[in-house]
């Protein structure tokens, strides 16, 4: 399993914040922690609990993998939709 990436999750965390109009203060208060940890989050210096992060993806209706690895996220949804259907026939001898 790779390692996470605090500055992508934290940059993913501050891109949606900041797409929803709420500012650090007012998001801190809502997760339950201070200000200055949400900032160390966003810049990718530590990272929050499973607890916070569930929280996060039910205020910003995302899943985990959204915010957890993006790009990786973004890479499945193209590979997804490349991927050719077969409809299956029955084939009676």
């Amino acid at each position: 399993m790779e390692d996470l990436d605090y500055k992508k999750v934290g940059c993913e965390i501050k891109v949606r914040r900041i797409r929803n109009g709420i500012t650090q203060t007012e998001f801190a208060k809502f997760l339950g922690i201070s200000q200055t940890h949400l900032s160390n989050v966003e810049s990718g210096r530590v990272m929050l609990s499973l607890k916070r992060l569930l929280k996060i993806k039910r205020r910003f209706d995302c899943t985990l993998d959204e915010l957890l690895d993006p790009e990786g996220y973004k890479e499945f949804l193209d590979k997804k939709s490349k991927r050719r259907r077969f409809r299956l026939v029955r084939c009676d001898e």
